[in-house]
């Protein structure tokens, strides 16, 4: 795994590399994580086959902080994304949002349908948006206030090795409070859900079953919004929120199938 940076416009972003093959998947993580997650799917996937690129979005990892919540936006970070795969000038290649990164990516397939081949949306967070408690901000004010963040919800029981978890730890630690606001009220203003429909590439929709953190409901409700002739679901029985860290060799393999599958 190589560690390297991109300059898109004037944030400079951390992205994690894998792989040297034709085949290309951008993986885009959620609300609280970093690039880092996809580790244990990155290096499942058949390096001579895949090239794989995790960025890490503003506020995550060792990516420059934005300077006010505007800039932890799905809208804000669709355009990152863009800019950084235009620095990297990748084209053609499959695109992945887990969580929170599942509406990053859905932004971004609606705005540049034309620069992706698939779409894949790993328990996305719900899609049209959700209401927020009218104290939602002394919430989360409340949780930094009674010390660092943890990823221990996001990663559940998963068998993944001491020092991954050690390191990913590491970075959702260092998250800043803008990041958790801005982030959390732009998912509640989601209005993606009505317009699944203009998604005409083939699109995976991936949860566990055991998923408490989006709902099987609004995983379900995603699938029925795309165009039923490229539309594609998977469901792991007994996985929680991130299958990418619970199941990652299963998970790496229903990739690999789902591009397989839908290549011309």
């Amino acid at each position: 795994m190589e560690t390297k940076s991109v300059s898109p416009g004037e944030f400079q972003l951390q992205y994690f590399e894998h792989g040297s093959g034709t085949e290309k998947l951008v993986l885009v993580h959620g609300y609280s994580a970093s690039g880092r997650i996809w580790r244990l799917t990155q290096e499942a996937l058949d390096p001579q086959v895949f090239k794989t690129i995790a960025i890490s979005n503003k506020g995550a990892g060792d990516s420059d902080r934005a300077a006010s919540e505007d800039g932890y936006s799905v809208e804000s970070f669709a355009k990152d994304l863009y800019l950084a795969i235009d620095a990297l000038s990748l084209s053609d290649f499959t695109l992945v949002g887990h969580s929170m990164g599942g509406a990053t990516v859905t932004q971004f397939a609606l705005d540049h349908p034309d620069v992706i081949k698939r779409l894949v949306l790993l328990d996305p967070a719900p899609l049209g948006g959700r209401p927020l408690p009218d104290d939602w901000r002394q919430r989360v004010q409340a949780q930094f206030d009674g010390g660092p963040l943890s990823q221990s919800a996001t990663l559940g029981t998963a068998k993944a090795p001491a020092s991954f978890k050690a390191e990913l730890e590491a970075d959702v630690v260092r998250n800043p409070i803008e990041r958790a606001m801005g982030s959390r009220h732009s998912m509640a203003g989601l209005k993606l859900r009505d317009r699944l429909g203009e998604l005409r590439m083939p699109v995976l929709i991936v949860g566990g079953d055991n998923d408490d953190t989006v709902g099987v409901d609004n995983i379900l409700t995603e699938y029925l919004g795309l165009p039923s002739e490229s539309r594609h679901l998977h469901f792991y029985h007994g996985a929680g929120h991130s299958p990418n860290v619970e199941v990652p060799e299963e998970f790496a393999a229903l990739l690999s199938r789902f591009i397989t599958e839908t290549t011309p």
